[in-house]
């Protein structure tokens, strides 16, 4: 039985990582210091904090200062404070907020904080709104992965049936637009689809970014397809995603959990904190 090719993202994330730590070492002497990321996390999810000490551990790697303001009490107001203070801090080039945020934290209320021209993960309306206009922002680091994946995987994406599984505006309506960008025929599913594999069973290129554990079967994909599997489900204490990985193989070339778009999102928001950076130091406060 045929095995299709496994789309990996990690060597690829590797060289960007590497791209980013060359240019810091040639810049951060000259600017008084290296970039500096702030991450908070409301709460204490464990998936949270541990993705913030990955975060914390990759831009120490690679010469960016990271640093996690861990808030155990959620409190809007301390929250929309701390924003604000760091949005005035000429030394922070760049704010992320841990996502999902606790309840009764309101996520947009507290995005809607961020200086546009620090949010990291290009959760702010403005950074959508350029998105969307085709305009120079800072785009959704999970987003920019998917698109990262399939391109530097050599995957053709002119012309051809893409199905995005998934709609929030971390991962599935942005990558869904800057695939459309990429001349891509795209129709974004979500859960009110039904039955979701008349649709996903004709993609020639398959985004799944729903958070359920292998919920892409044999049945939903075409033969020969390129599947992007986006998800991280936690399930009996092992990882998993939203493509049941094993069975797939044996149909599509598929993206693992561990190495596929995980990798990649860690090196964009690398990356974009980099172009902060670029754009502070340098006094231009445009986008």
């Amino acid at each position: 039985m045929k095995v299709y090719k496994i789309i990996e993202g990690k060597d690829h994330a590797l060289k960007i990582r590497e791209e980013i730590r060359n240019r810091i070492g040639g810049m951060a002497g000259a600017a008084g210091r290296p970039p500096k990321l702030e991450v908070i996390i409301a709460g204490s999810d464990p998936a949270s904090l541990y993705y913030a000490s990955l975060i914390k551990k990759a831009g120490a790697k690679e010469g960016i200062e990271a640093v996690l303001n861990h808030m155990k009490s959620p409190d809007e107001y301390k929250v929309l404070e701390k924003i604000e203070n760091l949005n005035r801090d000429e030394t922070v080039d760049g704010i992320l907020i841990q996502l999902p945020l606790p309840p009764p934290l309101n996520k947009e209320k507290i995005i809607n904080a961020i200086n546009p021209l620090k949010d990291i993960d290009g959760q702010h309306p403005v950074n959508l709104g350029k998105l969307i206009s085709g305009q120079k922002g800072i785009f959704p680091a999970t987003a920019r992965a998917v698109l990262k994946i399939i391109k530097l995987n050599g995957i053709e994406v002119s012309g051809k049936r893409t199905v995005v599984v998934g709609r929030s505006t971390a991962v599935g309506l942005p990558a869904a637009i800057m695939l459309v960008r990429e001349n891509a025929a795209v129709s974004v599913c979500h859960s009110k689809t039904a039955p979701l594999e008349e649709f996903t069973s004709e993609a020639e290129i398959l985004v799944v970014s729903a958070g359920k554990p292998k919920l892409i079967s044999e049945n939903h994909v075409k033969k020969g397809a390129c599947v992007i599997d986006v998800g991280t489900n936690e399930v009996e204490g092992e990882m998993v995603g939203d493509v049941d990985f094993e069975r797939i193989i044996r149909k599509a070339s598929v993206s693992p959990v561990r190495g596929g778009v995980g990798a990649l999102t860690m090196a964009c928001i690398l990356e974009n904190t980099f172009n902060a950076y670029k754009k502070n130091i340098h006094g231009n406060g445009t986008q």
